[in-house]
């Protein structure tokens, strides 16, 4: 009898652990935030520049090669594509990763531009700052001018090549920041995101066929560009873009120990498990505030926009900063703009609106024009009140 009991509750217990592995196995999948070897990461929209997800990402940081981003941006915005540049001594003598490029030959900005953003070679970066500024020094200060002027406000450069600098530094989202910038611009983007290109080097008759140090262009369905880049001081950098049903996303790898799987699971996170979320409703009063002098005390202000966010899993810092003057007087004229609120992700502005009035506000007459108002009213001496001159 006790033996059959037994038996009874061990099959029970086993029953129930099967049907709960069924209805665990039902369960719809955990859109889990990215796992990233690298602890200095940015996930980006580009069409709007929010921050999708990041870890670290205003930690500075070496960057490598992927200084070389603005070194191009700097070279096309200055000079152009047909332009002849001179390598001098200085460029000659660049440490590695170098094409060899020889003192005294002559190249154009467009075939620089191949060098340096698809095979990473710092000689080429070298003589494009030099044909801009005259001096390298001189370059990484523009470089550094142009990197504030653009948002990426933690960036400074000292060479255009990426090599290590005590005073170069940037951070996860400057990167993401500074290729966002790069890939609106109509020569740049073909070319980091082609997988190969001819070089025609001065000191071979045939031109070489440079591969793209960027292997997720081969590898990542939608991937467009942009930047390798590696030094023992920055160690291993991916500055990616990919882009799908319209929609382009940057990813930031810094420091990362698998900085291609890093990247791809930053974009899968991004593409496959965040959406529009309607965080300021334009339809719905967003602040209510007191009114003076108006026949009502309280004024209602709407935002002139609807505002969304990606939003996924992870949870993400947002802030809706309001500005305005509180203190307002009647009358106010309907859509009226009051104020406006600016929406931050993680400390960084993505959206700005304005606030209205969602109707017209007029002013309360003088206490003599509301009593004879009333007295006329009640008398019926006119129907309609008498208007505040």
């Amino acid at each position: 009898m006790g033996s059959n009991m037994v038996k009874k509750a061990i099959w029970t217990v086993v029953a129930l652990l099967i049907f709960g592995m069924i209805s665990f196995c039902n369960l719809p999948p955990t859109l889990a935030a990215p796992s990233t070897s690298s602890k200095y990461v940015c996930l980006m929209d580009s069409a709007t520049g929010q921050v999708v997800y990041g870890k670290n990402i205003d930690e500075k940081r070496q960057v490598a090669s992927t200084t070389k981003m603005m070194t191009a941006i700097l070279a096309v915005e200055y000079a152009a594509l047909d332009q002849i540049a001179v390598v001098s001594k200085h460029a000659d003598q660049t440490a590695e990763y170098t094409l060899g490029i020889k003192a005294g030959s002559e190249l154009t900005v467009e075939e620089l531009l191949k060098a340096a953003l698809l095979k990473s070679a710092n000689d080429a970066a070298v003589v494009l700052a030099e044909h801009v500024a005259g001096d390298e020094m001189l370059f990484a200060h523009l470089m550094s001018v142009k990197a504030f002027a653009i948002g990426a406000v933690s960036t400074r450069y000292e060479n255009a090549s990426g090599l290590p600098g005590s005073r170069q530094y940037s951070t996860a989202y400057d990167q993401a920041v500074i290729g966002r910038y790069l890939m609106t611009n109509p020569v740049l983007k073909p070319l980091v995101g082609s997988k190969q290109a001819y070089f025609k080097h001065p000191q071979y008759r045939e031109a070489l066929l440079l591969n793209n140090t960027n292997s997720l262009l081969t590898s990542y369905p939608g991937a467009d560009g942009i930047k390798t880049g590696t030094t023992n001081a920055a160690g291993k950098c991916l500055v990616a873009s990919a882009t799908r049903q319209g929609r382009q996303l940057i990813a930031v790898a810094l420091n990362s120990y698998d900085r291609n799987g890093d990247c791809k699971r930053l974009l899968d996170y991004g593409f496959n498990t965040t959406s529009p979320v309607l965080v300021v409703n334009k339809a719905e009063p967003f602040k209510e505030i007191f009114l003076r002098e108006g026949e009502t005390d309280i004024l209602s202000l709407y935002p002139d926009q609807d505002i969304y966010l990606w939003m996924g899993d992870a949870q993400l810092n947002v802030e809706k900063r309001v500005s305005l003057d509180y203190d307002i007087k009647a009358p106010v004229a309907i859509d009226e703009n009051l104020g406006t609120i600016r929406v931050y992700v993680e400390g960084k502005p993505v959206a700005e609106v304005s606030l209205i009035s969602g109707t017209e506000y007029k002013r309360q007459p003088p206490w003599a024009i509301r009593m004879l108002n009333g007295l006329a009213r009640r008398w019926g001496l006119f129907s309609d009140p008498v208007d505040v001159p």
